[in-house]
């Protein structure tokens, strides 16, 4: 329980929304507070939580008042998705094949695993071997049909996977029998736990002589899933994606989950679906891959899908097969959209080409007054006022990517990105291959082009030669943000280092300037007190406790021989350039400056 007696109340409460469970690492970043002083609170009040642990809304409400916030409950995307499927049901509902994600962290063999089961050679096929979209794929088991999406695992990939637990009936969490559970696996947990979706757990690689199972178990404990061996409800089995054993097992498994859970939908009530990826193919146009929740889509259907609309022209199954109607369940890649639809917007049947513009029209102000665009690194306006105030520099691309999934990760990636002297100013991101127009943008505005799995033509190549744009084309999203820290980095105003040598105290006046010399040019003897003095080194001059003046060390001699420094406890004879007249007995401190790159 928390201790509410120790809770002030406070006047004058900021307002938050939040869904009826929340991670403690975002409930801090909405308070703007340190996840520590959360965590601190939470201690006190004998809540033993961590940065990503989840909350209960009533928790989350107490601990938030002692920061001064007042909590507001709001229906999760889950919530509201659940709610309108449990609405459309109906009388004619019927059984559906389950959607089950496949969640986990890098490497530890998700898309192997799903490579397994559908007998095809999708890891091979990816740059780098890591998953950077969201794919899905229909399997057949003892005359059962099971959907599964693939997420990507990297914690570049936040908002895909998110997105994975929000539509999905089932989820399999794959941990690594020879790494076990890590950051993403944790983060995949918690995105189950806010969704509300059932987890079973697939400890893989079982074939690695390293592997340790029981250990892997008591790490799942931690985090909140006690397998059932171990006394607790959370269904586990152990498979090698590499052989298949223990394959059969975990579909049997899945197959009694979704038995239980009674998934159905109503496949003739109006048409929803969920964008999970999308994309510009050069030849068709705007393309959208849709997992059909319910209803049933047809060819030649008008369809809503947020700010867009469209007349759905040809359907694929995953195989690539033309089909002519997709039920619910189904994930099927779609053309006949007037533009390239954001992932994660829902896709609505409409009655009639008027009823679905009327839809995306009314949308689109929507977004307009919400200020829902696409997303910047920072604003423009913002980088005006930060490169007006000498504060920022900033670096113009362009970004093209294959998929709508692609170019939100490299996003994300680059709004992590921590510099209070450099910025990324994207001045135009699409999906597509690099265009005429993007090489005449970034001419104009001495702009990178940078893309990620898309093509540029050889015509288009040459007029950037021409234009002597650069264009940067990528297979592998890190080797992408690399490049573009690169040119972070090279915009950045060098660090002058200072290094103290020594001090010196003169003792002889030799050389005098003349009265109507601009600058003082003089030679004097010191004794070095410490350290050292160099030729070409910087000298500060003191008088009592006072500054009054610099110079630099245009030659120097010791015993009348030019050396390069004189060390403690020698006299020197300095050939002085600077803006003071030197005295006897006037302290001087020897130092140097080195200029450093900077590193982001």
């Amino acid at each position: 329980m928390l201790n509410t007696e120790e809770i002030k109340p406070n006047e004058g409460k900021k307002v938050l929304e939040v869904p009826e469970r929340i991670i403690v690492k975002n409930l801090a970043e909405k308070m703007n507070v340190k996840a520590t002083d959360l965590i601190s609170e939470l201690i006190k009040n004998r809540i033993f939580a961590n940065i990503n642990d989840v909350l209960d809304f009533e928790t989350a409400e107490i601990v938030a008042d002692f920061f001064g916030f007042e909590l507001v409950r709001i229906e999760t995307i889950a919530e509201k998705r659940k709610q309108q499927l449990k609405n459309n049901i109906g009388p004619g509902a019927k059984k559906r094949p389950p959607v089950v994600v496949v969640m986990g962290h890098v490497d530890h063999g998700k898309t192997t695993l799903l490579d397994q089961i559908l007998k095809t050679n999708v890891a091979g096929e990816e740059s780098g071997g890591i998953t950077q979209n969201v794919s899905a794929y229909q399997v057949n088991k003892k005359g059962e049909t099971i959907t599964f999406i693939d997420t990507p695992g990297h914690e570049a990939f936040h908002s895909m996977r998110e997105r994975g637990a929000y539509i999905t009936d089932l989820a399999v969490i794959v941990v690594a029998a020879d790494d076990g559970v890590k950051r993403q696996t944790i983060e995949a947990v918690n995105f189950t736990k806010e969704a509300g979706v059932p987890v079973l757990v697939a400890i893989n690689k079982i074939d690695k002589a390293d592997k340790n199972i029981d250990k892997v178990k008591q790490e799942l404990a931690e985090i909140g899933l006690l397998t059932e061996d171990w006394g607790g409800k959370t269904v586990c089995v152990n498979v090698s994606a590499k052989t298949g054993a223990g394959i059969d097992e975990l579909m049997d498994m899945i197959i009694l989950a979704a038995d239980m859970e009674e998934i159905k939908a109503n496949p003739n009530c109006t048409t929803e679906g969920f964008v999970i990826e999308s994309h510009m193919d050069p030849q068709i146009g705007p393309v959208a891959i849709v997992l059909i929740q319910s209803g049933t889509l047809k060819d030649g259907d008008y369809v809503s899908v947020g700010s867009i609309w469209g007349r759905i022209k040809r359907m694929d199954n995953f195989l690539g097969k033309r089909i002519h109607k997709a039920l619910p369940s189904t994930p099927v890649t779609l053309t006949g959209l007037n533009e390239v639809p954001k992932v994660g917007a829902f896709l609505i049947g409409e009655t009639s080409r008027l009823v679905a513009e009327r839809r995306a029209i009314e949308f689109a102000k929507i977004e307009k007054e919400e200020g829902r665009g696409e997303r910047q690194i920072i604003s423009t306006s913002r980088i005006k006022e930060l490169v007006k105030s000498r504060k920022v520099k900033k670096l113009n691309i362009i970004l093209k990517a294959d998929t709508r999934g692609s170019l939100e990760a490299i996003i994300q990636i680059l709004e992590a990105i921590d510099s209070e002297d450099v910025v990324v100013q994207i001045l135009k991101m699409g999906v597509g291959n690099i265009s005429e127009t993007d090489i005449k943008m970034a001419r104009s505005s001495n702009a990178k082009i940078i893309g990620f799995n898309v093509e540029i033509s050889s015509v288009i190549e040459k007029f950037a030669e021409k234009e002597k744009i650069e264009v940067k084309i990528f297979k592998v999203i890190y080797e992408l943000v690399s490049e573009i820290k690169k040119g972070l980095t090279s915009i950045l105003e060098p660090e002058i280092v200072r290094t103290d040598l020594g001090t010196l105290k003169t003792i002889a006046l030799f050389k005098l300037p003349k009265k109507s010399a601009k600058k003082i040019d003089m030679i004097f003897g010191a004794k070095v007190e410490s350290g050292k003095v160099e030729k070409g080194s910087l000298l500060e001059i003191f008088r009592g406790d006072e500054k009054i003046g610099d110079g630099i060390v245009k030659e120097l001699q010791c015993n009348k021989k030019v050396v390069k420094e004189v060390k403690k406890g020698n006299d020197a004879g300095i050939t002085f350039e600077g803006n003071v007249l030197v005295q006897e007995n006037d302290i001087i401190v020897s130092y140097k400056n080195e200029t450093k790159m900077r590193k982001l």
